[in-house]
């Protein structure tokens, strides 16, 4: 769909375990921070955010903030794209009639994710963990904005770094581990930003990149690393 001005884009986080923002956290339950790092990550591609809130785990909640998409370029939703008993995205998002093209992706972090469209605006299904919907987001939804705004360069740039210290992703999916980018004599090194969970909001707040590591792989010390370059070259924070 063609759209060449800022695309309204509709967010919608769900979780009967989110407190927004403004409301204590009760028992067993955690801030809802998804919604406004993906408003951020809307408005950093040039969008404008919608807010539609939190959706408890119940279909008719969750299918009636949805229909706000009328009003939207875009719907982004994050949690509830899983396979869960609680995870009622998908359920909703059939019922509205929309078409569904892909279902999970094999990356680390960020294997729950979907694609379609509803009333011929896409739609993405983004995970709950705060990590894992940045990362998506990144991949996925930021290249879509940007075509969406008539851009011709879609993507980060990337980069050949080298390992400062070895970059492990065990496991088959491919990673998109958070890295720290400093500048060297020929190079740029390139080194974790510590533990890689995706709950870890430290791991993209630190983050100037991401290096894309194949799975089951080490990247040795001094090794080649491809990375994608989310900050402009010259202020990394290493």
């Amino acid at each position: 769909m063609r759209v060449y001005r800022r695309p309204r884009v509709a967010i919608l986080s769900t979780g009967n375990e989110l407190a927004d923002l403004g409301r204590e956290p009760g028992p067993g339950q955690i801030p809802n921070t998804n919604t406004y790092a993906l408003m951020a990550q809307v408005l950093e591609a040039g969008g404008e955010p919608i807010n539609l809130g939190v959706a408890a785990d119940d279909l008719e909640d969750i299918e009636g903030r949805l229909r706000a998409v009328e009003h939207a370029d875009m719907l982004v939703s994050s949690a509830g794209v899983s396979v869960g008993d609680l995870d009622l995205v998908r359920a909703a998002l059939e019922k509205l009639g929309a078409e569904l093209h892909l279902w999970q992706v094999s990356m680390r972090p960020g294997k729950p994710i979907t694609f379609g469209s509803l009333r011929g605006r896409p739609l993405f299904g983004l995970p709950g963990n705060p990590v894992s919907a940045m990362v998506t987001f990144e991949l996925f939804v930021r290249p879509a904005l940007r075509k969406m705004q008539g851009h011709a360069e879609l993507d980060r740039p990337r980069i050949a770094a080298k390992a400062a210290e070895p970059i492990a992703n065990p496991g088959f999916r491919r990673g998109y581990l958070r890295v720290t980018l400093t500048p060297e004599r020929d190079h740029y090194a390139a080194r974790l930003t510590g533990e890689q969970g995706s709950a870890i909001l430290r791991s993209m707040v630190l983050a100037d990149g991401f290096a894309v590591v194949p799975g089951d792989t080490t990247i040795e010390k001094s090794e080649p690393v491809d990375v994608i370059v989310l900050k402009p070259l010259g202020v990394f924070s290493g």
